[in-house]
């Protein structure tokens, strides 16, 4: 079977996306503050510390939020002039 993606729901990706990029922003901002402090994090007293990791985790997720928004809404604009990515799929046996 062939199919082609033709438009992605811009709509659908704002249930989902910022939930992701929020748990990656937790573990990115755990190594980055606590666990393998960078050197400006050595530095900082523990609830300082902790005050920067949940301001890295809303502007990690703000920031790629809006990112695969645009990306998103660029690749319709692309797909309308030019045709979408076509997916192979099989049909998998029991």
């Amino acid at each position: 079977m062939t199919y082609e993606v033709k438009k992605i729901n811009v709509g659908s990706l704002t249930k989902i996306v910022p939930i992701i990029f929020g748990i990656v922003g937790i573990v990115i901002g755990l190594f980055t503050f606590f666990l393998f402090p960078t050197e400006v994090a050595q530095g900082l007293a523990f609830g300082t510390r902790l005050l920067s990791w949940l301001i890295f985790i809303v502007l990690y997720t703000l920031i790629m939020y809006v990112g695969i928004v645009v990306i998103s809404l660029l690749y319709n604009w692309v797909c309308g002039m030019m045709g979408g990515v076509v997916l192979s799929l099989d049909e998998k046996q029991s």
